[in-house]
Order: C-alpha cells, then structure tokens, then sequence
C-alpha cells in the first residue's frame, strides 16, 4: 500500500475516508509510540501487509480526526529502537524508506509501511504472541493460522516422512502402474522396469531416513498425497478433500457433474487419479461460440483455453496446502472455471503471471508431475494462462488472494467482456458500439469516440444519453474532470493490474 497523499485523498482534518481497512490502520501518537501499535505490525506482517498512519484520532468508529504527532522524531526513534528488539518483535520488519514524516494543514504525521513477511519469516511474533488482521482489526492467531505459519516456513512441506506409513498397503498400486506406463514413453526402460518399491525410491516417495540410526526408508507426505488410499491419506490429512463441480449454467447452484474424493463412485482418490479424472472433463467443457476473432482458428482458442485450465489445474494441486480448513474446489461453469486452493500464494500476482519466479509449496508433488512431463520446473502455469486471455481477447484472469484465511482462487475466464455482458443484459446498436470501443482503447475521451462513430448512431446528445446509460449501470467509469475526463471499462483493481500486466507482455513480444 502506498502512502497517503492528504492532500488530495482527504483534504479535511476530519474525514471519513479512507477509513480503516485490511490493508490501512490509524492511531493516536502524540509524544511516544502507542501500545498497541506492535501487534498490528505482527498481523500486517503476517497477513497481506498495510499501511499505519499515527497521528489520527477515532472519536467515534469510522470518523477519523487528525490531531497530529507532537514530537514525530522521538516516535521515530522508539519505533526503531523497538524494531531491533526480540523481546518486542522477533524479527526486524520496518525499514528507513518504509517511515515517512507527512504534514498537512499544520499538523505532523508518521506514515509506516509495513510488507508481509517472507513465507520463511514467519510467523512474526509480537511480544510473544502471533496476531492476524481480519477486515479493519487485529486479531490473536488461531491454533490452525499458527500451525500454517510454522509450516509455511519451511522451504519444502510435503518432504516430510511418515511413521508408521507402509507402501505397500497404503498406496494405490493401480495408480503407480498406470503412472509407470506414462514414464515410459518419457525414459528408459531401464528407469522403469524396476521394482514397485524400487520405483518408488527412484521417483522420490520413498526416502531415506538419515536421522535415524538404521537409516530405513519412509514414505515422503507428499508421496502418500499423489498415490495414497484415501483412507490412508486421511488419517495424516484428516481434511484432505478434492471436489470438481460442473453446473449448466453459472448462476446455478445445482450441478449436474461431480467428481469427489472418498464419494462412492471414487473410493480411493488421491491427487494422481483425481488429475487424471477431472482434466478430460475440464478440457471438454470448452464451448467453440466464445471464438471472437474471424482470423481465430478453432484450434487456436481450444487448445490455448485447455492449456491454460491444465496449468491452473496442475498450480492448484502443487501449491494446496493440505493441512488447511477447506477442499481444493474446481467449479467448471459456461463462462468460466474457479479453482480454489487451501494456502495462499508464494509469489505476488504480477510473479505468478509473468513466470518471474516460482516457490512451490508441494516439492514432492511437482516433481511427481513433472517426470511425466506434466508440468516444468520454470514457472510457466501463470504465463500460459495469461497468453489463453491476451491472444484470443477473453476477460482477464482473476486472481483472488485470502491473507486471513489462507486461500487462493484463481478463475479463468472462457469469455470475453462483452460476451459477459450480452449474456447478462440487452445492448442497442449504439451501446455495442460504445462498449467494443471501450474494449478497444484503454481509456478514451468522449469527444472522440463520437468522432469515431462518423455519425452513424445519430446525434450527440442521443449517443451521450445511451452513454450516460452505460455509466449508470456501471459499466464505464470515469477519470479527471471537465476536459480531460476520460473513461474506460468498470474493473476490479485485480482486474486493472492483470491488463496492465498483459499490455507489458505484449510490449515485451513486440520489442
């Protein structure tokens, strides 16, 4: 989050907004630091980060007074001085560029930056206690929340071994000999024509316990999750759950295809069968009148739209944390796919899209996949499925990330803006003019996209009131004042940062 221009974001001593949030907090500073400032850096750290502003009052809930900092140079100083200490915060998280020193109207504020820590950093503690930010408050972690900490800050989760795990009684041997004939066709015989336990070494479920004196072999967890029983699976990962749901149509709540593991048609699920099981269904539902372009051959919009579900599919399952509270849910609607995932994101957004980097939280199962030629070791899956959107002009992908509770999701669109809103309300021949231009041009001013209709749609004020249409059902919206107002299509900052990222992409291939 950015600092606070007071000027032009509040200009009032007294002011309801900004107000505070999951990402802003406020608090009273006059000549030292508050007692409670602390735990909300733990539970910015801990969460998405934020902003703290001290220097402003809260004389009833969401009314905010600036009553200013007294002796901002003395709070400075505490607030470093504290920073350096384990027995206040356990690790240091507030550099000199994240403090900054704002006057407005007469009065000094202190403005501090607070960035989620490292996955390897956490949790971070203050005085002895984890907190978490829930909506505009902080809040102690629960025992689940610490637990993912904890585990979150090892560099590879699903390495672990198991006690008292046998593979040959709690893995599935249908799944390993059906995974055996998909590795031959990738290597040689020799790899493969060993033994179930000797394959199983060789692929890394099995491993060596070197901290034990008699140096037995253990099944890794994540093994026992990609070939396991599912009763096995659940006495380790009691809320281990895998869910694929189809629905006719996307506001139905009904569906008319289900996949889940431990159901009655799929006793023995494990994440192995479950991919192989839901990715045809997935692949299938793709409908060939969402094609935009008549220069956009069929292949081209399938085979990008199923390669993109593939990699979306292959993340959700590699990157879950399965010790979470919820099931890893694919929901396949006509318009899209939402894949949903116990565990939030290593890498910010704008990482994932543009395969900068990769942290994988399931080590064990990446590489499982990744031997039968499934996925790669570089970070592709965000690229391919940015390039599904950006080559055949579909909605942005959405990606939505839960701090507080730990989830993911990840929805794909198979549609484009204005296939979305024809389904969703009738356009005249003016209003379909005016949201193609829309989608055409990032931002544009009135006056010219008037003058690009070569008065086709009728006058000025007729085309003005079906765009004023437009604005009050809040499918455009408006930037600036007077003359230099210009609009553009209604998004979701998530949205706004995904085009932004396209647009690089695109200006990265044209270079």
């Amino acid at each position: 989050m950015d600092f606070i221009n007071f000027v032009k974001d509040v200009d009032a001593i007294e002011f309801t907004t900004p107000k505070e949030s999951l990402h802003l907090e406020f608090k009273k500073a006059s000549w030292k630091l508050p007692k409670s400032i602390w735990e909300t850096i733990s539970s910015f750290s801990n969460t998405d980060g934020g902003l703290i502003v001290l220097g402003v009052d809260e004389p009833i809930p969401h009314h905010y007074k600036i009553v200013g900092v007294d002796q901002p140079d003395d709070v400075i100083k505490e607030l470093f001085n504290d920073n350096s200490n384990s027995t206040v915060i356990n690790k240091p998280v507030i550099q000199n560029s994240d403090v900054k020193i704002t006057t407005f109207k007469g009065k000094r504020l202190i403005q501090i930056k607070i960035f989620p820590a490292q996955f390897s950093d956490k949790p971070i503690n203050a005085k002895g206690k984890t907190y978490m930010r829930t909506d505009d408050g902080d809040r102690l972690a629960t025992h689940d929340q610490l637990k993912y900490l904890y585990a979150e800050s090892q560099d590879q989760v699903d390495t672990r071994l198991l006690e008292n795990f046998d593979w040959d009684s709690d893995l599935n041997l249908e799944d390993l000999s059906d995974y055996r004939k998909k590795l031959e066709k990738l290597e040689d015989a020799d790899s493969v024509s060993k033994l179930d336990r000797e394959l199983l070494i060789d692929i890394g479920v099995l491993r060596r316990d070197r901290r034990s004196s008699n140096r037995n072999y253990k099944m890794t967890e994540g093994g026992l999750l990609f070939f396991g029983k599912f009763m096995s699976i659940m006495d380790r990962f009691p809320r281990f759950q895998l869910d694929y749901t189809r629905y006719a149509k996307d506001g139905d709540t009904d569906w008319i295809d289900r996949v889940s593991a431990g159901d009655m048609n799929y006793p023995e699920m494990n994440i192995y069968s479950f991919y192989n099981v839901v990715l045809p269904r997935i692949a299938s539902n793709i409908n060939d009148k969402y094609t935009q372009d008549e220069d956009l051959t069929r292949g081209s919009y399938v085979a990008d739209l199923r390669s993109a579900a593939k990699e979306a599919l292959v993340n959700c399952l590699m990157h879950a944390y399965y010790d979470g509270t919820i099931a890893i849910q694919i929901e396949d609607r006509p318009s899209y796919w939402e894949f949903t995932n116990p565990g939030d994101m290593r890498v910010s957004r704008e990482s994932f899209l543009r395969g900068q980097k990769s942290e994988v939280r399931n080590s064990e199962i990446a590489t499982l996949f990744r031997r039968i030629g499934i996925s790669e070791k570089k970070a592709s899956g965000g690229p391919r499925i940015l390039r599904a959107a950006s080559r055949n002009h579909l909605m942005e992908p959405e990606i939505e990330i839960d701090s507080t509770n730990k989830i993911t999701k990840i929805r794909i669109w198979k549609i484009d803006i204005r296939t979305k809103i024809d389904d969703e309300m009738v356009l005249d021949p003016t209003e379909k003019f005016i949201i193609d231009y829309a989608i055409q041009k990032s931002k544009f001013s009135f006056s010219q996209m008037f003058k690009d209709m070569n008065d086709k749609f009728g006058s000025n004020s007729t085309v003005r009131k079906r765009f004023n249409h437009l604005l009050d059902e809040k499918l455009l919206v408006s930037e600036g004042n007077g003359k230099s107002t210009v609009y553009k299509l209604e998004k979701t900052s998530e949205q706004e940062q995904v085009d932004r990222i396209m647009r690089l992409k695109n200006m990265e291939k044209n270079l």
